[in-house]
Order: C-alpha cells, then structure tokens, then sequence
C-alpha cells in the first residue's frame, strides 16, 4: 500500500513519488541559484572588512542557504532528479586594495535578496501541483523576507541604503 511518500509492504510495488515537469525544473533551478550564491557569498566573504557585516554574511551562508541547499537536495534525491554540481567547498584569496569594498558587497546582497523574494514568489505560485514543494518554497520565501527585513535593518544603521531625498510636502 502506497501512502504519499509511505510504502507499506514489498519493495517491488513501492511508487516513485509524483512530480510534474516543470516542478522538477523549479527544483533544480533553485538549487543551482543557491550553489551560485554560495559561491558569490564565499568571494564576497574574501572582500568584506567590517566584522559584524562579515558574520551577517556568514550566518545567511551557513543558516539560510546552506540549510535550504541540504532540503533541496533531499528533494531532488526523493524525486530521483539529478542534483548539479556543486561550488567549492570554499573559496580563500587576498584581495589587495579597495576594489570592493563593504558598502558595495551589501548593496549586491541587497539587490540579489530583492531579486530573490521575486524569484521564490515566481517559483510558489508556479508550484501548483505539489503540496509539499509549495510548502518548502513558501517556507523558503518566508526566510528571504525575514533576512530582508534584517538588512534594511542593517543597512539603515551603517548609512549604505540608496534613499531618494525627501520631500516636505506644502513648502516651496
């Protein structure tokens, strides 16, 4: 008897669990984003002077994506998928001079989470067919914002937000 993903009985008759084309391209589209991440995250960590930026990073590299990099993963190995290949463990190199520098590094954070909130929206409204994913995608999406809301945060504090002048509305 064949419960979801629960298989009682001979091996033999067990099932492969279901997933359409196209949710399998998600999948795989999304693991070969956060493996592209990764990789961008481990240079950028090379560049970044400022001590608490430097562990923000690396708490959104081992926290966020690294977690949902193993959840992706497991998917794909459940769905039989072929997982991608996979960026280097690590990436160490000495970057001389001020060719990036910190407020640089988290404004290309700052757009790549924007663009990733869209990307996670794009990917749980296409989810229609598989509860499971468009839970794990939804959970995924609620992560992003919560890191977004953090580096606005952040950025507020250190002075590197990009915000238009303000106006006073009535005066001339």
């Amino acid at each position: 008897m064949q419960i979801k993903d629960w298989h009682i009985g001979l091996a033999q008759s067990a099932e492969c669990p279901a997933i359409n084309c196209g949710e399998a391209f998600l999948l795989w589209d999304n693991l070969v984003a956060r493996y592209d991440i990764i990789h961008t995250t481990q240079i950028y960590l090379n560049a970044i002077h400022n001590v608490d930026f430097k562990i923000i990073m690396q708490k959104g590299l081992m926290d966020i994506l690294e977690n949902q990099v193993n959840i992706l993963e497991k998917e794909m190995d459940k769905y039989h998928l072929p997982l991608p290949d996979r960026p280097p463990k690590s990436v160490r190199f000495k970057l001389e001079g001020n060719i990036v520098n910190d407020e640089y590094v988290f404004h290309k954070l700052f757009m790549g989470i924007q663009s990733f909130i869209d990307n996670l929206i794009r990917t749980v409204k296409t989810m229609v067919y598989n509860d499971d994913l468009r839970r794990i995608f939804i959970g995924f999406l609620k992560n992003e914002l919560g890191a977004y809301n953090n580096i606005c945060k952040y950025g507020k504090v250190k002075g590197w937000l990009r915000n238009p002048p303000l106006m006073k509305i009535g005066e001339g």
